[in-house]
C-alpha cells in the first residue's frame, strides 16, 4: 500500500497521461525530435520520455527513424477520422468551402467550437490566397477571428462568459478586442446582421468575414469564413460581395443538413 506521503494513484495516472500528451504536442510542433530534445522541452527526465515513446511506438502512434528520432505515426489519421465523423455537416461544409475559395480566389475555412476554442476542420485556397499558419486541426481563441465571433454570438451568454473566464481575451494585434463588454456589444451586432468581421484582429494585414451555420433549433454548428489581405479586399468586396457568397453557402448547408 502507498504511504500517506505518496501521491494518490489517481494523481500518478493523471501526470502520466499529461506527460504523454506533452510528448505528442512537442512532436506535433517540431515535426521530428529526439529523446533529449523532448525531455528538455517538457521538463522531465530522458528516461521518462523514452519509456513513454516506447509505449507510443508499440501502439503505432509514433515512428522512430534510423537516427533514433521520433515523429507522429499515421495511426493519428484514424483517430482524426473518428473525431471528425462526429461533425455531421463536415462533408457539406467541405463542398461549400471549396466553392468559396474558388469563387473568391481567397482562403476559405470551416470552423467549429470545442472546449472554448475554434478548431479548423477544413480549409481551401483560391488562386490568390495568402499563406497563413492555418491548417486542419488548428486551434485558436474565438474572440479575435470572424468564425469565432460568428460562433460566440450564437452561444448563450453564460457559455460565452465561461469561455472568456477560461481562455481570456488575449491581444493579438492592436485591433484585437480585449474588453469584455466591448466584445459583447460587437457580438450583438453580429447577431443582428448574421455576419462577423475580423479587421486585422488576428494578423496584421489580414481581414476576414464569417457567418454561423445553425440547425433547425437555432443552435450553432460551426461557421464559414473567407480570409484575405486588407490591401486587396476593398469595402465593396469586404462588406458586400464576400458576405453574399458566404451567406449563400451557409443557406445551402443549413437546408441540406436537415436530411442528415
Amino acid at each position: 500500500m502507498p504511504s500517506a506521503a505518496d501521491p494518490p494513484n489517481d494523481r500518478k495516472r493523471i501526470q502520466a497521461v499529461q506527460t504523454t500528451l506533452d510528448i505528442i504536442d512537442t512532436l506535433r510542433e517540431r515535426g521530428i525530435a529526439g529523446v533529449t530534445e523532448i525531455a528538455t522541452e517538457i521538463g522531465v527526465s530522458k528516461g521518462t520520455v523514452y519509456n513513454h515513446l516506447v509505449t507510443l511506438e508499440e501502439n503505432d502512434y509514433v515512428v522512430k527513424d534510423e537516427d533514433d528520432r521520433y515523429h507522429l505515426g499515421l495511426r493519428f489519421i484514424d483517430v482524426s477520422h473518428q473525431a471528425t465523423s462526429r461533425v455531421p455537416i463536415l462533408e457539406l461544409a467541405k463542398t461549400e468551402v471549396d466553392k468559396l475559395a474558388e469563387k473568391s480566389d481567397e482562403m476559405a475555412l470551416f470552423t467549429v467550437e470545442e472546449h472554448g476554442m475554434g478548431v479548423c476542420l477544413y480549409v481551401a485556397y483560391g488562386d490568390q490566397a495568402v499563406q497563413t499558419p492555418l491548417y486542419v486541426g488548428h486551434r485558436s481563441e474565438l474572440h479575435h477571428t470572424a468564425v469565432g465571433k460568428a460562433i460566440l454570438a450564437h452561444l448563450p451568454r453564460e457559455r460565452v462568459e465561461a469561455i472568456i473566464d477560461q481562455r481570456g481575451l488575449t491581444k493579438q494585434t492592436e485591433h484585437t478586442i480585449t474588453d469584455r463588454e466591448t466584445l459583447f456589444e460587437q457580438l450583438e451586432e453580429v447577431r443582428k446582421r448574421g455576419l462577423a468581421f475580423n479587421e486585422q484582429e488576428t494578423i496584421h494585414g489580414l481581414v476576414g468575414v464569417g457567418a454561423p451555420i445553425k440547425d433547425q433549433d437555432g443552435s450553432v454548428l460551426g461557421a464559414l469564413s473567407i480570409i484575405g489581405p486588407s490591401s486587396r479586399l476593398d469595402e465593396e468586396r469586404f462588406q458586400r460581395e464576400l458576405p453574399d457568397m458566404i451567406m449563400r453557402s451557409v443557406n445551402i448547408i443549413e437546408i441540406n443538413s436537415t436530411s442528415l
